[in-house]
């Protein structure tokens, strides 16, 4: 398929993606509205041609869970979206965004100035209420993207709120497969490389893989008893998920 075609194909399902959030989301059940994000979310990935391959599988247990992954690329959030859809907790650039910052924020994203401590002390109570509401939440410690070849250490500021209020923990693990013939993944979004600077690069890369790998979940005062040790146990289990085959 040429460029041109694919490129049209995309806006059209970005077309129908503002228009089902605009639309039809408000008025759905939770159940709906998690179908309708999950099958959006396969089909951009087919068209950005990143497949999943996923390592595990999403706990049998009610939840709500909070959801803890390493941090390589925007892709990162519709990836897990494909799998199971979670409110995700983003920087406050994302919201600035051509449409994708719209749609994260019409489909319930918490959005995090990191320089601002009261508003971190403000995401946490929010993270606490949306998880006492049974939504499933999600983010990033490392809090910010990499390469994709470590993972970076976890930081701790939203991790108090997980204490607080005995909140179950799933972590898991995103990597990016390097294509044949090439000598690095154009999937990571690091630097200063900008949203469609990102975009056009994985637009014309080869088709592509990624491997979600799903662990167990565990309640946060087992990890940890305050946030740094918490942060550590989450870092030590992401690296082993990272790292199995």
């Amino acid at each position: 398929m040429s460029m041109p075609l694919r490129i049209l194909r995309l806006l059209g399902h970005i077309l129908r993606g503002v228009l089902t959030t605009a639309l039809v989301l408000p008025w759905c059940s939770r159940t709906r509205r998690h179908h309708l994000i999950r099958q959006w979310s396969r089909t951009l990935l087919q068209h950005l041609r990143l497949t999943v391959q996923i390592r595990g599988a999403w706990p049998d247990g009610p939840g709500p869970y909070l959801l803890t992954s390493n941090h390589i690329s925007w892709t990162d959030i519709f990836v897990i979206h494909s799998v199971h859809p979670v409110r995700f907790i983003s920087k406050s650039e994302v919201r600035h965004w051509p449409i994708f910052g719209w749609l994260a924020a019409r489909t319930g994203t918490l959005f995090l100035s990191r320089s601002s401590r009261r508003q971190t002390l403000e995401i946490g109570k929010t993270m606490t209420q949306v998880l006492q509401a049974g939504d499933d939440l999600g983010f990033f410690p490392e809090s910010t993207t990499s390469d994709g070849t470590t993972i970076l250490p976890f930081k701790t500021s939203l991790l108090q709120s997980p204490l607080d209020c005995q909140a179950t923990l799933l972590p898991v693990a995103l990597r990016y497969s390097v294509p044949q013939g090439h000598s690095e993944s154009a999937y990571p979004f690091i630097g200063d490389m900008t949203f469609m600077e990102s975009l056009v690069r994985v637009l014309k890369s080869p088709p592509s893989q990624v491997t979600l790998f799903l662990g167990a979940p565990h309640k946060a005062i087992e990890l940890g008893a305050d946030r740094r040790q918490l942060a550590l146990q989450l870092h030590a289990l992401t690296q082993r998920l990272h790292e199995s085959m």
